[in-house]
């Protein structure tokens, strides 16, 4: 059986999430961006995966054919709140908030492969710890390169809210624009790109 077209890609940008709990759904909604208002060159894939990650990238790791180099789009908080709590610290009993991860919500930012927490215990999303694993064995055993660009959610709900919040509805227009400029754009010079926004801390940026 021939393997889908997107294998054959050199590049792929995958939008993750879960679009029936509010700004969990961001990496979707960014895909659909994409796709809808840039013209996506030959050599990529621009795909909204939903809660299929998972399987997605296991489907990735058994073909023959690999993509070089694949970019992950997601709404995280980062760094979790247990990381930021100091020796019997309270955390747990307080509500999360986007200032309890010291990042403002709407706020762009890279999340490293080997520092992927397990979060969202509860869902189908790429930040789990088993998904983290075959994402490191990609990058490990198979030599893909592996980014995961984020944006911090104002809240991620508990209950079904479809729609995202105003910072991350901003968001997604400027992480539309970072991720073309940045990697699939072949009229710009990706080396010595300096895109800079007031809202960006992704680090190369």
């Amino acid at each position: 059986m021939d393997s889908p077209d997107y294998y054959t890609k050199k590049i792929l940008v995958l939008g993750c999430g879960n679009i029936l709990y509010g700004d969990d759904g961001f990496g979707p909604v960014v895909a659909d961006y994409l796709i809808s208002n840039y013209k996506i060159p030959e050599n990529a894939a621009v795909l909204n995966l939903g809660l299929s990650t998972r399987g997605f990238i296991f489907d990735i790791l058994l073909s023959e054919q690999k993509p070089k180099r694949i970019i992950i789009v997601d709404a995280v908080s980062y760094p979790p709140k247990a990381d930021l709590s100091g020796p019997g610290g309270t955390q747990g009993s307080k509500k999360k908030t986007a200032s309890d991860d010291g990042r403002e919500p709407g706020e762009i930012f890279e999340v490293p492969l080997d520092n992927l927490v397990k979060e969202k215990v509860d869902d189908f999303s790429f930040h789990q710890g088993p998904t983290s694993n075959l994402l490191k064995e990609l990058r490990d055993i198979c030599g893909v390169e592996i980014v995961i660009i984020a944006a911090q959610p104002e809240s991620i709900s508990t209950e079904m809210k479809q729609g995202l919040s105003e910072p991350l509805k901003k968001a997604v227009i400027e992480m539309s624009e970072l991720i073309y400029n940045r990697y699939l754009n072949p009229n710009v010079d990706k080396e010595n790109l300096n895109y800079v926004h007031s809202n960006c801390n992704y680090p190369r940026c």
